[in-house]
């Protein structure tokens, strides 16, 4: 058995890269780690679209929490060929959708800030239990249910 290390970022790609960074940013209090210009031709098994490019470009940033490289956040949008549009609604969850589940200090800013910034909260924030401690124990937390701008569905709590 190889020993893993563990998830250190998803990427989500994103339609409008600046919206989506200031909602990470605004809302999470993320901080951007690098941000590249990606030229497709150099990454030729990176499968976009309905085949992999002889050339193109993204423009990619990751944005990064409390913990200098554990749980970052990619953001990538492709401008260059145009990416078709996702055959299934993300805004439904089923087999091919994330739930990006965050940590916050404040739950109640966190949803006034996520609606400000162009996210539409589901579920308002309720007191309820989420699994958070070391030992995989649930916890008490304030939690609210989103979608990003693009429609990414979000799991927000804070810790009571």
């Amino acid at each position: 058995m190889t020993a893993g290390m563990g998830l250190r970022r998803a990427t989500l790609f994103v339609r409008d890269l600046d919206r989506m960074r200031a909602f990470y940013e605004g809302v999470f209090g993320l901080t951007l780690y690098r941000e590249l210009e990606v030229d497709l031709s150099r990454v030729k098994a990176l499968p976009i679209g309905a085949a992999n490019p002889e050339s193109g470009s993204a423009r990619f940033i990751i944005l990064r929490g409390a913990d200098p490289l554990v749980g970052m956040v990619g953001l990538m949008q492709v401008t260059a060929p145009a990416l078709p549009e996702a055959n299934h609604d993300v805004r439904r969850l089923g087999y091919g959708s994330v739930a990006l589940v965050m940590a916050v200090k404040d739950a109640d800013q966190a949803a006034a800030d996520a609606a400000r910034l162009g996210g539409e909260v589901i579920q308002p924030v309720t007191t309820a239990r989420n699994i958070g401690d070391v030992a995989g124990e649930f916890v008490p937390v304030k939690m609210f249910m989103a979608y990003d701008p693009e429609g990414h569905f979000l799991e927000v709590f804070a810790p009571l």
